[in-house]
């Protein structure tokens, strides 16, 4: 399930068998299965959506490696599984499908559940694994 695509995005990445876009508003849905959720990246849609999934506790998410930031303390740390801190930037879509500019951030998945943590751990992205 991705609770947080848009339907171009979808159409491109099939990134799950059952998806919600904004117009959907995912955060009021109910979330079944491994969830994979790279959410809005804005304040307080982040922290919404990180709060939903370590409650749901079943998925990876992808999100800018913010540290400093108090959704990554609280509700991060608190409570996902393992972190993979990638090495190189992802280039990220918009939703209209068009390519936006290099991050100024880097990017870690957050894994919730022992079996996501497990496919963090044994994936071939390069990065570092934090089991939590």
């Amino acid at each position: 399930m991705d609770p947080a695509t848009s339907l171009i995005a979808y159409k491109q990445n099939k990134s799950a068998k059952r998806y919600f876009t904004a117009e959907d508003d995912g955060l009021s849905r109910k979330w079944e299965g491994r969830v994979w959720l790279n959410p809005p990246y804005s304040n307080p849609l982040i922290q919404q959506f990180m709060l939903k999934m370590a409650e749901h506790n079943n998925g990876i998410a992808l999100v800018f490696a913010k540290i400093e930031a108090k959704w990554f303390h609280d509700i991060v740390l608190r409570h996902a599984t393992a972190i993979k801190f990638l090495y190189n930037r992802v280039r990220f879509y918009k939703p209209d499908g068009t390519q936006g500019l290099q991050p100024r951030n880097g990017s870690m998945l957050v894994a919730y559940g022992k079996g996501n943590a497990g496919i963090l751990m044994n994936n071939t992205l390069e990065g570092k694994f934090l089991l939590l």
